[in-house]
């Protein structure tokens, strides 16, 4: 019996909150929360899933530029048929999964050393091979030592697995001689990571026309600085009677011959040219070269030293002879010479003796 004191209202609330009986059974109540969302786990990857032929072929063709989904439709011969999320499911794995991607790389590896497939792997650098040969691609867990016997045998694993009894756990932790291979989530990180190239509508094509510009500017100005350096320098030696010039960084010298002999003076010999004079000549020979004003208005320069001259970067030995234009560097015994000839002066010299 309800109270007498209870309004409508509330004997309404009363009643709803009364479950019905149907015989012994009471009836459920009406579900009025919606079902979750299903939990999907990850799906668990082994290394032992995929032999190492069918990781080999699935590395080659993607590396190769086939799709994934070209592959799920038969174009590579597996082992066995693999559908697409196999397919993708193992990719992953082999680029993301730290405990199956180092792995599956040394077993990838020793499968191309031992069976040679036709397809060919992709060229990888002298070190690695060479690296990975020596050690005969064997991997030690922490706590073995490798038997020398089991390398002559051929021994080939690449890595080691062990069960424990009691756990039933699998002990994949591989260590070897090789340096570790980074995963290829640090390498994707590495790339995400770098500065972007500006688009477009960044690039500042007047900036780039500017400085166009400045540069042939600058290379008028130095060309205009060579005309009057040569200018001068024609002129002075004119005023000495020199039909061209070798400057140094310390001293200057004038050729006042046609044949001019360039060394080092001693108290027997003398040269015209005395490389004691632009700095330390103890690598030139007292006769190192003759520079020579022939007949057509050229100059020419003839080693007979021990030690080759330079010209330009190009070495002239001893005994060889080589044209000397203007603006030529010559390097003797370490020390630098630039040659500038005197055209005025050539073409009044005198014709060359026979």
């Amino acid at each position: 019996a309800l109270p007498r004191a209870m309004s409508g209202a509330t004997v309404d609330a009363a009643l709803a909150a009364v479950p019905t009986t149907v015989g012994d059974a009471a009836a459920p109540a009406p579900d009025r929360v919606e079902n979750p969302l299903p939990i999907v786990k990850a799906p668990i990857v082994a290394l032992e899933d995929w032999p190492a032929s069918d990781d080999f072929l699935l590395r080659e063709a993607v590396e190769a530029g086939a799709a994934l989904g070209a592959i799920a439709r038969g174009i590579l011969p597996f082992s066995t048929p693999r559908t697409r999320e196999d397919i993708t499911e193992r990719w992953r794995a082999l680029l993301y999964n730290e405990t199956v991607s180092l792995p599956a790389a040394r077993r990838m590896a020793q499968y191309a050393l031992d069976a040679k497939p036709r397809v060919a792997p992709l060229p990888t650098t002298i070190e690695f091979k060479d690296a990975f040969v020596n050690g005969n691609g064997k991997g030690t867990t922490e706590g073995d030592e490798m038997d020398s016997s089991e390398g002559k045998t051929g021994g080939d694993t690449t890595d080691t697995t062990h069960t424990n009894d009691k756990t039933g756990n699998r002990d994949t932790k591989v260590t070897t001689g090789l340096v570790s291979i980074p995963p290829f989530a640090l390498a994707e990180a590495a790339v995400f990571d770098m500065p972007l190239l500006p688009s477009f509508a960044q690039v500042d094509f007047s900036a780039k026309r500017k400085s166009k510009q400045a540069l042939q500017g600058a290379l008028a100005k130095i060309r205009k600085l060579e005309a009057s350096a040569q200018a001068a320098t024609a002129r002075n030696a004119t005023s000495v009677g020199a039909v061209g010039v070798l400057q140094g960084n310390n001293h200057r010298f004038f050729l006042k011959k046609r044949e001019t002999a360039v060394g080092r003076n001693t108290e027997d010999q003398r040269v015209d040219v005395d490389m004691c004079l632009e700095g330390n000549a103890s690598k030139v020979s007292r006769q190192q070269c003759f520079i020579k004003l022939r007949w057509n208005g050229t100059f020419c320069l003839r080693n007979v030293g021990r030690r080759p001259v330079w010209i330009n970067g190009f070495a002239v030995e001893s005994g060889k002879r080589a044209k000397l234009n203007s603006h030529s560097l010559i390097e003797v015994g370490g020390m630098r010479l630039l040659f500038l000839p005197n055209p005025a002066a050539v073409r009044a010299a005198d014709p060359e003796p026979f």
